[in-house]
């Protein structure tokens, strides 16, 4: 299974279920992914972990985002996760390179 980082945030540790922090807690790194099953596209699954802030800094940078982008075969708009500063997709779902 591969695990694509959608996000890398501070959250408070054992604050429990209440709207505010308790006293006394911490802050620490924790990241949140989603994991696409490898034999099967369609099948994938969203989780988070708690990370050390040094892995926390290389979890950033490979992190993804989603953005909409238009096809100039076909002209249909589609979503794909992305790096930070990629403007072109390479794939199109709906077009057949053969």
């Amino acid at each position: 299974m591969a695990k694509y980082t959608v996000g890398v945030y501070k959250a408070y540790k054992n604050s429990g279920n209440l709207r505010f922090h308790k006293k006394g807690t911490k802050k620490s790194w924790k990241h949140y992914f989603i994991e696409v099953d490898d034999y099967d596209d369609e099948e994938y699954s969203f989780g988070s972990e708690w990370v050390s802030s040094i892995r926390a800094v290389f979890l950033k940078k490979k992190q993804l985002y989603k953005k909409q982008f238009i096809c100039t075969d076909c002209g249909t708009t589609f979503e794909e996760y992305v790096k930070k500063n990629q403007d072109e997709s390479k794939n199109c779902p709906n077009c057949d390179d053969d």
